[in-house]
Formats: C-alpha cells, structure tokens, sequence
C-alpha cells in the first residue's frame, strides 16, 4: 500500500524544522536583544532605573530566561508548564521581599515584549513570515498572561506573610518596650534597622479599655459610672485597633519614611497603641462614642515606656468613679494622682505637681491662688485671704484652666489640685 503524502492545510503551523532555524537566528543576537530590553526598561520605569549591579543582573538573567522560554515554545507549539509557573511565581515573591513595586514589575515584561517585537522586524524580517509572526504573538501574549498571573500571585501572598511577620515582630518590639526589656539604646536601635523602621523620637502612649456599665443608683440620685473594668484581650485588640486605625491617619502625614506612626498590642488585658501624634480631640469622641475608658500619656520616650505603661493601666483600673464624671481619657496628671493615692510601686510624689499645674508648678501666684481657693468658699474670700481684687483671683484661675485644661471648681480636677499642692510641698 502506497503512503500517499497530504499537503498541509492552508493556515496550519509552518513546520517546527523551520521554526528552529529561525529561533537559532534569534538568540545568536541574544546579548544584543537582552541589551535592548534592559534599556527599554530602564527608560521606561522608574523602579527599575536605579537598580545596583546585582539586581540588575537578576532582572537580565530573568529575561533571558524567559526570551529563551517564549522561542521555545514557539518553536514545538508548546505551552507553559507547573514548573515553568512555579518560576514565575518565585520571581513574584522575591519582588514581594525587595519591596520593588508590582505595577513596575508587571509592566517590565511588557514593555520587554514590545522590544522584542521591535527587534524581530528591524533584524528578522526575513527569517520569519507573516504567519509566524502571528504565532509568535499568540505565544509571548499566552505566557505574559500566564506569568502575571503567577508573579501576581506570588507577591501577594509573600507580601501578605511578610507583613503578618513584620506586624507581629513590630508589636514583639511594643511589647518588649513597655516591658523595659528593650532599655539598651543601641540594641533597640539594631532592632530597628533590621524591621526598616525608626522610632519617633518621643511618641504618645494611649491605653484603652472597654467601660464597665455603670453602678445601678437610687431613683433620685443622678447615675454614677463606675470604674472602667479591664476586660478580655480580644475587646481590648478592637479597641486599641479602633483607636489607632482612627489615630494613624493624622499622624502619618507627619512622619519620616521609615518612621513608625503607630503601633498596637493587647497588654495586661488593655489595649495598648503607640501613635506619633494624637489628636486629643478625636481620641476623646472615639472613646466616648466607642463606651471606651482611656489613658493618654505625651512626650514618651523608649526610656520612659514601661513606667507610663503601668501607671496607664493602674489608672484605668483604680480610677475612682469621681473621676470619671468628669472625663474618659485619663491624661498623666490624672494617672499620677490615682498612682500616688492608691499607693502604686511607680508613684512619686515629685511627679504629680508638674503632672497637675504644667508650667504653672512653679509659678508661686498660682500655687498661693490655688491653694486659697481650695481652702475658701469662692474668689472673694481667697482675694481677701490672699490681699488682692477678687478679679485678681478670677484671672489667675482662668489662666490656671487654660493652661492645665482644669476647672478648679469640678470636683476631681479640685481634687487633683489639692493633692499636687500636697505632694510638692512632702
């Protein structure tokens, strides 16, 4: 029997022989047309126009790789496979690890196609016919979809656990500096660099709580709230997440690239965040509307965390119910007063004046003022006590409020003033 030869059909595939000979063409100039790929590359996105030696040598050393995988299967009608997927899904990884913005990565194979495509016709018109041209195409737009795919998926899920890890060991790092284990300043300063992060110089320190329901009164008597009860660590997780997502927004326009603005862990059943800069006027709405009790402690440093930490959750804890008809965040003042009466480790009586009056403390007007008015019934007998117009009085104690943010005449704030006048004269 005679094996009769069938033509090939019109628009079939040229044969793979032909293919081959064109692909050896090709990548003999492989040098030239990586060269140009890298150069279209680094003119056209930024990401990548500043590159050391080694990475570049990486991006070359993937282009080649993949320059050499598209002729391949253009060559046998291929496709790409699981390991050649694997690959790609590497590379998003590692990008996701370098921190070289995905857009950028996505678009370098792109704008590497339209190189090689400007190469093939200035150099291969002849070695490769209209139809395999086309092929061609279809092949390299088949594997930059697949790539993609993969480098999009490797990156997103490297970069999903990268930040699952870098949260966990920044909030490791809140956690050993409230704890003072992290007190040696060119250890915390070697922790930093390995988290590529910075901390603020002086930071505020806010302590959350959610607040206990208040204390059942008689019908006639006005409800009194009782002291906030710290709860379970995952209401105090919401609530120190609440707070600092809130807070984090205002704080990051202030900051430093690699600084820190904001921080948050659940310590000692309370929920703790470490934020550049607090707006005392947000924090106060978000705890009110919230149900939340809080604490908030300024200007603190590495060096002075672990003490305002634990005076903030003592606060919370052993703030009497006078205190909080008054208010729902506890400022230092507050929290060093509730320290020094209730007998805390931490408490120091040389602290609450300054805590209490501010840059008043030594301002001997207003501590003689001050102390009148606590021991007199209104202006007009402090003024007689003290030998002045009861104007003179009235002044000095609208300055002292303005200063401290106290109204002498509530009975906490009254409270807190006797107990710093107290303290300082100890």
């Amino acid at each position: 029997m005679t094996k009769k030869t069938v033509p090939p059909a019109q628009g079939a595939a040229p044969p793979v022989a032909d293919r081959r000979g064109a692909v050896a063409r090709i990548l003999a100039d492989e040098t030239g047309m990586v060269d140009a790929f890298m150069a279209a590359i680094a003119r056209e996105i930024p990401a990548y126009a500043n590159l050391d030696a080694r990475q570049l040598e990486e991006v070359r050393s993937i282009i080649a790789w993949t320059l050499r995988r598209v002729l391949e299967l253009w060559s046998v009608e291929g496709a790409l496979g699981p390991e050649d997927i694997r690959m790609f899904r590497g590379v998003g990884a590692v990008r996701a690890r370098d921190a070289r913005p995905l857009a950028a990565v996505l678009r370098a194979y792109r704008v590497a196609a339209l190189a090689f495509f400007d190469r093939i016709g200035e150099r291969f018109a002849d070695a490769v016919s209209v139809r395999d041209l086309s092929a061609l195409a279809r092949v390299w737009l088949t594997v930059l979809d697949q790539s993609s795919e993969a480098i999009f998926d490797g990156y997103e899920s490297t970069g999903r656990v990268l930040s699952e890890d870098r949260e966990r060991s920044l909030r490791g790092l809140l956690t050993d500096l409230l704890l003072g284990r992290q007190s040696h300043a060119g250890t915390l300063r070697a922790r930093l660099r390995e988290l590529d992060a910075e901390l603020p110089s002086t930071f505020d320190l806010v302590v959350v709580s959610p607040a206990a329901p208040a204390t059942p009164a008689a019908p006639a008597t006005p409800a009194v709230p009782a002291s906030p009860a710290v709860t379970g660590p995952d209401q105090a997780e919401r609530a120190a997440a609440l707070v600092t997502a809130a807070l984090d927004a205002r704080a990051a326009g202030e900051a430093a690239e690699l600084e820190l603005t904001s921080l948050h862990t659940v310590m000692d059943g309370a929920g703790v965040a470490l934020v550049k800069a607090v707006d005392v006027i947000l924090l106060d709405r978000l705890v009110t509307g919230h149900d939340l009790a809080g604490a908030l402690l300024t200007g603190v440093t590495a060096a002075t965390a672990p003490r305002d930490h634990r005076i903030a959750v003592h606060g919370l804890r052993h703030a009497p119910p006078l205190v909080w008809t008054e208010r729902r965040v506890l400022d230092r003042g507050d929290l060093e007063v509730v320290a020094l009466v209730t007998g805390h480790p931490d408490a120091d009586p040389g602290r609450v004046a300054e805590a209490v009056l501010g840059p008043l403390a030594h301002d001997a007007d207003t501590r003689r003022t001050l102390d009148a008015v606590i021991y007199s019934d209104g202006a007009p007998a402090a003024a007689a006590r003290l030998h002045v117009h009861p104007q003179t009085v009235r002044y000095r104690l609208r300055r002292l409020a303005a200063t401290t943010g106290r109204d002498p005449r509530t009975p906490w704030n009254r409270f807190a003033f006797q107990t710093a006048l107290l303290a300082s004269n100890s």
